[in-house]
């Protein structure tokens, strides 16, 4: 099974989580394929990747947050997607500079956007207990190291999703 993050970065947060949520992955099962790709990747020209992200069971997309939404880039990306999402399993996550910073509405804006494209949703919610994971996980500026384990569990939720409706 595949499984695919795509993200834009400006500072290299985003891109530093998205490594982060890989490795719950690969915790979760050493048959799950990972590939991390920043959206400058996944452009016409870039066939191979944008093979790996349609033959992917699943796709989390992660955005830094400008002004309580997503980045435009990611929006732009997203409206000329190359990539067929439909029936795969989604997710999202964002980064932000501070806590009031709308991270949270920057990642309803990306589920929204995934769900419009036919995709099934996760974000591991209160079900799985602690820690609650209620629409995606947030990095906050200056909280990168304290933030790694949220994003590595999350990763292994989302995997054993994955792998219960794909396997």
């Amino acid at each position: 099974m595949k499984i695919s993050i795509v993200y834009f970065t400006s500072t290299g947060r985003t891109a530093q989580m998205a490594e982060e949520i890989k490795k719950g992955i690969a915790a979760a099962s050493e048959d799950i394929q990972v590939g991390l790709f920043p959206i400058t990747e996944l452009t016409s020209y870039n066939e191979e990747n944008v093979a790996f992200v349609n033959d992917s069971a699943a796709v989390i997309v992660g955005t830094p947050d400008y002004y309580a939404a997503e980045a435009w880039q990611l929006k732009q990306w997203l409206d000329t997607c190359p990539v067929n999402l439909a029936g795969k399993l989604g997710g999202a996550y964002a980064t932000a500079n501070f806590l009031q910073g709308g991270a949270d509405v920057a990642i309803q804006s990306v589920l929204t956007q995934l769900l419009t494209k036919g995709m099934l949703l996760y974000s591991s919610g209160t079900g799985c207990g602690l820690p609650f994971i209620h629409l995606g996980p947030i990095c906050l500026k200056g909280q990168e190291e304290s933030a790694k384990e949220l994003f590595q569990v999350y990763g292994t939720r989302f995997a054993g999703k994955a792998l219960e409706l794909f396997a």
